[in-house]
């Protein structure tokens, strides 16, 4: 592998993360990127074949999802516009705790919803329960490699479509809790989860967190709005707004990120999510 370097080395970024293509501008043309190589902070990088590009330079990370062609220093000024850094962490570690609430106007999902939908106790029964508990622990520990050699494992092994997108949404999860936004990104991006799906706002939580993280807040609205609209309580709902606040803000628009704040806190002021959102209302 040959080392990509422009520009003074200690200024460079290094890509920890490629799919499709991913090209350097030199002073000879377009040349290919690879993992470990240097990308210097005033160079401009393309992305092409719906590819994506993941770059680090200390705690400076920058992901990219679309193709298009971009300038490194516009990227590095705007990589923490919104101020969202820190809080993916603590959304993170909630996901597990999370159901789908009551629709409006429909029926309650997941399985609070069947539980509360009649008299009798539900009890799910799934040969994938086993490894679902065992790389929630694992991912609870931080040992995210080891639950992502577990769930592919089970992926391979599984036959069920439902199965299958629950344990790529797992896997989606513990990439993230790695720090690999772009393959978390790819990975729950693979998957459509229907809504009755008791993990489904879970999904739709760190799916938009992602997109968050990498600036990509227009794509985050487009996943919470629906969302809100159609699941108008319960905490993940709070955390939707939360992050709407983030893009709100990503975007320029101060005025609806506070308006996003301040519906989010008074769904229930008792949460952890509510306590979140208190912070940055009296830090605005």
């Amino acid at each position: 592998m040959v080392a990509v370097t422009i520009g003074v080395f200690a200024q460079a970024f290094s890509v920890n993360y490629l799919d499709g293509t991913a090209e350097v501008k030199t002073a000879k043309g377009w040349k290919a990127l690879s993992i470990g190589d240097q990308v210097a902070s005033d160079a401009s990088v393309r992305i092409s074949q719906s590819g994506s590009l993941e770059l680090q330079k200390g705690k400076v990370k920058i992901t990219l999802l679309k193709d298009g062609i971009y300038d490194m220093a516009s990227l590095a000024k705007a990589s923490d516009k919104a101020g969202a850094g820190g809080v993916g962490t603590a959304i993170a570690q909630k996901l597990q705790s999370l159901t789908t609430e009551k629709a409006k106007g429909g029926t309650v999902g997941g399985v609070r919803g069947a539980q509360q939908g009649g008299t009798e106790d539900v009890t799910w029964v799934d040969e994938n329960d086993e490894t679902r508990t065992q790389a929630q622990s694992l991912i609870d520990q931080k040992k995210y490699k080891e639950a992502v050699a577990l769930l592919n494992q089970a992926i391979d092994d599984s036959t069920g479509d439902a199965d299958k997108a629950e344990l790529t949404y797992l896997v989606g999860t513990a990439y993230y809790g790695q720090g690999q936004t772009a393959r978390a990104y790819r990975t729950l991006s693979t998957i459509s989860p229907q809504p009755d799906a008791a993990w489904y706002a879970r999904y739709v939580i760190l799916k938009s967190q992602v997109l968050v993280d990498s600036g990509n807040y227009k794509d985050a609205l487009g996943t919470l709005s629906p969302f809100i609209s159609t699941y108008p309580t319960g905490e993940a709902t709070q955390m939707a707004y939360l992050l709407t606040y983030y893009c709100q803000k990503g975007l320029g628009d101060l005025a609806s990120a506070r308006v996003a704040l301040d519906t989010g806190f008074k769904l229930d002021p008792a949460t952890e999510t509510a306590k979140m959102i208190d912070q940055q209302r009296k830090a605005e």
